[in-house]
């Protein structure tokens, strides 16, 4: 049986007990401990308390209770962040279940594997797309994840879920806000100092007019060798009560960012010996690399791999209030990326002398987005409510790129590990390397732009005892892409795609709700270069292929609020099938005379994640917070590759399907605070927390995709004690020094003491 087959059911047996609901007075709901007034489009009012908020914009656009939504939405605050010492992208998925980063510091800021799927293009701001780049979790106040396509409310995204970002905004209710100064050290002499302010302040005696900002200075190296940051960010903002229904925010971000261009595990692709271990083809005596030892911090490919990226973007939100029931938020951006990356990389985890290749890019990219929202609530009949939301979006975006790839002068064409091992992994020995042909492979403008419509209706029955919801989206996208050198079109495409969504949510009591819903999304035809690592002149570097990308989601479930509402849990079965996605694989390879690592990008065939995923947040009592969740999963796609770890190869015993790259078959989460603080929130604070996960495929460069029968942990664990304005912090992560190799390794063990004070 599907789940479609099984979902049908699930609908019928929700009309049918409403049908039963309808002849009986409906329940009650319960008087929550807290009321708290939200327009439509406002989610920063509410603010969380022990780790549990009880709305969410993400996954219908208007702020909606948790529970009325149906589908799987996990929120991460700001409360959190701060708790376990949390700054960058990457932090900010700490304990979320199902969820892996792929790019901890290199990229644009996105990669993220959810459920299964890796989903780029799925970062937005408070509702909004803005583009991709690397953010600072000083801006923010909270992260919405959807799991599954967004389809009719979102549109263009990652197909298999959404990353959306609520950046701080004034609040005239308070004067105010903190300053903090941190200091980070590892195992490995690994350094990072930094601060961080957030002042809020009416500028005018009857609060109409409030200035916010939040920024931060960061400094210091990884526990990678060579790794180093240093990193400047600012986010202002201005809010301006017009009248008593009429409001203007304008939010900014300046960041100024110094980051590494290449991370370990699969950036390097050369894993260090704890995490070697827990590969099965590697975990012998002969292998070569293993037998070396490298050490958790060894870095083969030396210094000089830099990220930088210089952002600025500034967004308006307009919200007008007609009437008590019709509700209107304009929002405009505008936005500017520069970035230069450039790495030295030797990627093959099989042999200790590899070809060294130094590649990177420059791009400059500006675009602006608009989008128009306009919401109408209406209660003709008692026993009949209405939401009608319609709007429109539209973005334009505007890159110029230059791609470039060459040969490190000898002696440094070929790293030998062995070598570089024995002499201690210096910056020393690196001294003098330099590439004397780095030429550019490619050099290309891409224009696009894209022009959404959507509507979704929402109706509530009895009470709003049942809720049934539907939302339709239609998009046209246009893109076209442009060699500079030949200045002739190399691709492009103008597509119309649909969007649905339709799902509903019956009370069984007014703080338990079953759900049910099907979700579909169609993404843009893409035009996709076929390899990638290429030296200047390849002719392959003009092999491309199209992918339309397309993904379905039908899911299911309970959610739920305990002890007296101080606890919100759901518990969810889902099954998601996406065409459309891409897989970059690594290799050896001759390129133009020279022996380089070649990615070659391929589409995944039949892909598709299915599963349950438990989770509860919230305060068991008023002292005891907590975050738990668990996930079993199983994934499939076409095989694709010659072989793997396995033995599976294309004359005998090919199998038809293997599972997805990086999808742990089963995931958990915990973490806990306790305190003991007095009545005026003096005294100590303990929380702790550990992450697990079981078997799973890696990708590993050289080998392929490869089974990790292990089953991996992480504990991490921390004081705080404030003193009247003085809060003093210290957290340790990773605890146990232990290797967490899934889409990336995690860092070992680190400690982060900061000192806050408030004003």
């Amino acid at each position: 049986m599907t789940l479609t087959s099984a979902l049908r059911p699930s609908f019928v047996l929700l009309l049918g007990a409403a049908g039963v609901a309808f002849g009986q007075t409906a329940a009650t709901p319960a008087k929550p401990e807290e009321t708290v007034t939200l327009r439509p489009f406002e989610v920063t009012a509410e603010a969380s308390k022990g780790y549990r908020v009880t709305t969410a914009s993400t996954a219908t656009r208007t702020n909606t209770a948790l529970i009325d939504i149906p589908q799987a939405v996990e929120i991460i605050t700001r409360e959190f962040w701060n708790d376990i010492g949390a700054a960058s992208f990457d932090e900010s998925f700490r304990y979320a279940a199902n969820v892996y980063v792929r790019n901890r510091h290199a990229g644009s800021g996105d990669g993220v594997n959810l459920r299964g799927f890796e989903t780029n293009g799925s970062i937005s701001v408070d509702g909004v797309r803005m583009g991709n780049y690397k953010r600072d979790l000083v801006g923010y106040e909270r992260l919405e994840i959807v799991k599954g396509p967004p389809s009719a409310v979102q549109g263009r995204a990652g197909g298999t879920g959404l990353l959306n970002y609520i950046l701080k905004k004034p609040d005239a209710a308070r004067r105010g806000g903190f300053v903090r100064g941190s200091v980070k050290w590892d195992e490995f002499d690994g350094r990072m100092t930094r601060g961080e302010l957030d002042a809020n302040y009416p500028l005018t005696r009857d609060g109409a007019v409030t200035a916010r900002v939040a920024a931060s200075i960061q400094k210091g190296e990884d526990y990678i060798k060579f790794n180093e940051f240093e990193n400047y960010t600012a986010y202002p903002s201005v809010r301006w009560q017009i009248g008593r229904n009429t409001e203007l925010i304008v939010a900014s971000e300046f960041l100024n960012l110094t980051t590494p261009s290449r991370d370990e595990g699969h950036g390097f692709a050369i894993y260090p010996e704890t995490a070697r271990r827990l590969i099965p083809r590697f975990d012998t005596p002969t292998d070569p690399i293993t037998a070396l030892r490298l050490p958790y911090n060894f870095n083969l490919i030396g210094p000089d791999n830099v990220d930088k990226q210089r952002i600025a973007a500034s967004t308006l939100f307009f919200t007008h209030q007609f009437t008590d029931n019709i509700f209107f938020r304009q929002v405009g951006n505008v936005r500017f990326l520069g970035q230069d990356s450039f790495t030295y990389a030797a990627e093959n985890n099989l042999v200790i002398n590899m070809p060294s290749q130094y590649s990177g890019f420059e791009t400059t990219t500006q675009g602006s987005t608009a989008q128009g929202d306009l919401v109408a609530k209406f209660a003709p009949v008692d026993w009949l409510s209405t939401q009608t939301l319609v709007g429109y979006s539209y973005g334009d975006v505007d890159s110029v790129n230059s791609n470039y790839a060459g040969i490190p002068d000898a002696p440094f064409n070929f790293l030998n590990i062995a070598t570089i091992g024995a002499g201690g992994n210096s910056r020393s020995f690196y001294n003098g390397r330099r590439v004397s042909n780095l030429a550019r492979s490619s050099y290309t403008r891409t224009d696009s732009y894209s022009i959404g419509m959507y509507v979704q209706q929402d109706i509530g029955l009895w009470n709003d005892r049942l809720l049934l919801t539907g939302g339709l989206r239609s998009d046209r996208d246009r893109v076209e892409t442009t060699n500079l050198v030949t200045n002739l079109r190399t691709a492009g495409g103008d597509t119309t795609l649909n969007s649905y969504r339709y799902g509903a949510t019956f009370k069984i009591t007014p703080r338990l709700a079953a759900y049910a819903v099907q979700s579909v999304q169609n993404d843009a035809t893409r035009t996709i270069q076929r390899y990638n690592g290429l030296l200047a002149g390849d002719p392959r570097a003009n092999e491309f292929f199209t992918v339309s990308p397309y993904t379905e989601l039908q899911e299911g479930g309970l959610k739920g609020e305990i002890l007296g509402g101080r606890m919100s849990f759901s518990a969810a079965y889902w099954q998601m099938t996406r065409t459309g996605s891409v897989v970059n694989i690594l290799a050896p390879g001759i390129s133009q005379g020279q022996t380089v690592n070649i990615g070659t990008q391929s589409e995944l065939q039949g892909a598709q994640s299915k599963g349950w995923e438990l989770t509860a947040f919230g305060s068991i009592t008023d002292r005891l917070s907590l975050i738990a969740n668990y996930t079993r999963m199983t994934t499939s796609q076409a095989f694709t590759g010659q072989q793997n770890a396995q033995g599976w190869n294309t004359t005998t015993n090919r199998p038809a399907t293997v599972p997805l790259r990086f999808a742990p078959d089963w995931n958990a989460n915990v973490f806990a605070k306790y305190s003991f603080r007095d009545a005026q929130e003096q005294g100590f604070e303990v929380k702790a927390g550990v992450s697990a996960i079981g078997p799973f495929y890696a990708q590993v460069t050289g080998l392929g995709l490869t089974y990790v029968p292990h089953r991996q942990t992480s504990l991490d664990a921390g004081v705080s004690y404030r003193w009247r304005k003085i809060l003093v912090d210290l957290m340790v992560t990773n605890l146990g020094n232990d290797p967490m190799l899934v889409t990336r390794d995690q860092p070992p063990r680190t400690y982060n003491l900061s000192v806050s004070t408030t004003f």
